[in-house]
């Protein structure tokens, strides 16, 4: 009885010192805070590490003046897209004409949707692009890298590869002559050299398409095969040629296999870049995801290379959607700051390139982790990136969706984590498939929203 007494005392102890240790004020030594150590942190409420009050008078003066920006009319609890083009031929008006004339011009409406790992796996831009091909047509997943690290776990292709080295912008050995659009390259390693694309049932529109397309650059002679289904085959005898070339296969297909056989001379001579499946018609989403890329690596890819994708494959919307690693614990405005100019350059580079493509910037997600008090809510400086990510879009004239307010704000994602079932991981950070289809409704609902206020505004054009 008396062991029971004493176990019953050790525990309230326990209890009361962790309750002490939850109210200790903050501590300094030699001018350094401590960071608390609150083991009862999850028993109470969430309070952000930034005041939202102090945060939003910090942030009035800079907020983009409503004449200088286009929203239509945007239904109540809808964040509608932000236009804030100076010039019609670079504004979201060109994208929502060209959505409205899919079925008359016979063309596909292509999305470059830029991004870091928010987006990799084809989380979010899988379930946007299969709402948006529903809605004006299209089919297929758009590129897929030669080799991708997630190729395992991405739900809108099968892609296998065989024997190819892999590089990216991110490597240390890279070199950036050879980057194509999506910061990557591959070489031959010899042999039978390959990469299979195979439709999947990830929602309506992934099982066929009616054309791929694959993209590689060759200083020799090569003999290219694309064999579609398990049968029909057609060959392609290349000449050495110092510029990107595109080889084309269409069909009804389900599957298609590139492959080439690589010869010693083959080896750092031959460029791969990747595959496509798509249509001849509706709308094409490419996903270009880099993991640990805030973006700026964008700057690195040659002008020239991205001309010649750009001649193959030009873009009716570019997408840049970064920030993830660009602000962490402790960061503030001076990091926002700096990563705009970053963005101006990016944004400026695709203007140049690209002048009679708009372009939209997606705000940096909620992120999470745990402050000085052990609680996890959103990073500061997360909210000082959405603002500068707005300003730039009004300094450069494009447009802006602010993804961080459509989920939901402060600890956003970490109701999303918490859900059941749950709609991100417990990273705070990053969504899963479920939390991806979430938030992509959102921005098609936006963009639906904006083309239905394009084509009443512009009737008498029809």
């Amino acid at each position: 009885m008396e062991y029971y007494k004493r176990t019953w005392i050790l525990c309230l102890m326990i209890v009361a010192a962790l309750m002490g240790l939850h109210f200790l004020p903050r501590m300094e030594i030699f001018g350094m805070e401590l960071r608390r150590v609150d083991l009862l942190s999850d028993l109470f409420p969430d309070t952000p590490d930034v005041s939202e009050k102090e945060l939003a008078e910090a942030m009035k003066q800079q907020r983009p003046h409503p004449a200088h920006r286009k929203t239509n009319d945007c239904p109540k609890g809808m964040v509608c897209i932000e236009d804030y083009a100076t010039d019609e031929k670079r504004s979201m008006d060109v994208f929502y004409r060209r959505l409205m004339e899919l079925n008359t011009r016979k063309k596909p409406v292509r999305i470059a949707y830029f991004g870091d790992s928010f987006i990799e796996g084809d989380i979010f831009t899988a379930d946007l692009r299969d709402l948006l091909q529903s809605r004006f047509g299209g089919a297929g997943v758009g590129f897929v890298d030669m080799a991708s690290q997630t190729a395992g776990f991405r739900q809108t292709v099968r892609a296998y590869s065989q024997n190819v080295e892999s590089h990216s912008v991110m490597d240390s050995v890279h070199k950036n002559a050879f980057l194509g659009i999506n910061c990557r390259y591959f070489f031959p390693l010899g042999g039978q050299v390959s990469l299979t694309l195979k439709g999947t049932g990830y929602g309506k529109n992934t099982q066929k398409a009616q054309k791929s397309q694959l993209f590689l650059k060759t200083e020799v002679p090569l003999q290219v095969t694309a064999e579609v289904n398990d049968g029909q085959q057609q060959t392609f005898d290349l000449k050495g040629a110092d510029r990107i070339q595109c080889l084309t296969t269409t069909g009804a297909i389900s599957q298609v296999k590139w492959s080439f056989y690589a010869d010693s001379l083959a080896r750092r001579r031959v460029v791969l870049y990747g595959a496509t499946m798509d249509n001849e018609q509706g709308v094409v989403v490419d996903n270009f995801s880099l993991r640990g890329s805030g973006g700026g690596v964008l700057l690195s890819i040659p002008d020239e290379n991205l001309k010649q994708f750009f001649d193959y494959r030009p873009y009716n919307l570019i997408v840049l959607h970064y920030g993830l690693n660009v602000v962490g614990p402790g960061s503030g405005k001076k990091a926002a700051d700096n990563y705009g100019r970053i963005l101006d350059r990016m944004i400026r580079k695709f203007q140049a390139l690209q002048p009679g493509t708009p372009i939209l910037v997606v705000s940096v997600s909620d992120r999470n982790s745990r402050d000085k008090d052990g609680k996890i809510t959103t990073i500061g400086g997360i909210r000082y990136l959405v603002n500068e990510q707005q300003q730039a879009a009004v300094r450069n004239g494009v447009a802006f969706w602010n993804l961080f307010e459509a989920m939901g704000g402060t600890a956003s994602i970490k109701r999303m984590a918490e859900q059941k079932p749950a709609l991100a991981n417990k990273d705070y950070t990053h969504l899963n498939f479920r939390g991806g289809k979430v938030l992509a409704e959102k921005l098609y609902e936006a963009l639906v929203n904006a083309v239905k206020n394009y084509t009443k505004e512009n009737q008498y054009e029809d």
